[in-house]
């Protein structure tokens, strides 16, 4: 016969309704059917099986803020016997929203230690402005396992402002009704770095100076001699030579 099944109930619909599911600790390798059946203040609610999880159902809050406590008994059923399980609870003991959406965090220009980290509400939470959601906010550098942590009223963004400058973050938010209820799962976790400037680029560049080469400039050319009169004056000389000797004789012989 099968074992007592493990039951569990949950409400991330608040203020709509709840789910139950379970499930049996030791297969019984036999096809087993399980009946589910709700009351509070000794009626009977209906039950919607859920579509996609067999071992599920769906539940309605016929009021809210009641002091009557839930019972829900599920009985695992199959040819060689059955076996209970009932567990009791009060509506605002089993909500427990689903984690924050859609979760964002950026660097800020010009600031190297903030992070802008945004969020949605969860699309599973019917009336968010009726029935506020409160925040948790975790982050960590990857070099350190320690978490750091924000709660925030009812707000969707946060800016962390002690970041370590270049290093990379891990973040990730929770969600809980602001009064009643337990803390969500922690959302999918998004990873950040703060803004880093870019380093500027160093161009090494060599001036080539011009190299002005003096050349000593040419020595001024030399007159050419002027021909024509030092051949002149030469041909003077040689001409008047035999009128000399010629007179010379004439003396000598007067």
């Amino acid at each position: 016969p099968p074992k007592e099944p493990t039951v569990t109930c949950r409400s991330n619909t608040y203020p709509k309704g709840f789910y139950c599911s379970w499930h049996l600790q030791d297969p019984t390798y036999i096809p087993t059917d399980f009946d589910v059946h709700v009351k509070h203040n000794q009626k009977s609610l209906e039950v919607q099986k859920d579509a996609v999880h067999k071992n599920r159902c769906h539940v309605k809050f016929p009021e809210l803020f009641s002091s009557f406590k839930y019972r829900v008994n599920v009985t695992a059923v199959n040819t060689l016997g059955n076996a209970s399980s009932a567990i009791t609870f009060d509506d605002f003991a089993i909500v427990k929203p689903d984690p924050p959406e859609k979760v964002v965090s950026t660097p800020i220009p010009n600031n190297v230690r903030r992070l802008e980290v945004t969020w949605n509400s969860p699309s599973t939470w019917p009336d968010v402005e009726n029935f506020p959601l409160k925040y948790f906010l975790r982050y960590r550098p990857l070099i350190r396992d320690q978490w750091q942590h924000v709660e925030l009223s009812d707000s969707t963004s946060h800016t962390i402002t002690d970041a370590y400058a270049g290093k990379e973050y891990i973040i990730q938010v929770a969600a809980k009704d602001t009064e009643i209820g337990t803390w969500s799962e922690w959302s999918v976790a998004v990873h950040a770095t703060p803004w880093m400037e870019e380093p500027k680029q160093v161009i090494s560049t060599t001036e080539a100076e011009d190299i002005v080469e003096t050349t000593p400039s040419p020595a001024p050319p030399s007159p050419k001699p002027r021909l024509g009169i030092s051949a002149g004056g030469c041909s003077a000389l040689l001409w008047s030579t035999p009128l000399l000797l010629a007179s010379v004789l004439l003396s000598l012989i007067w």
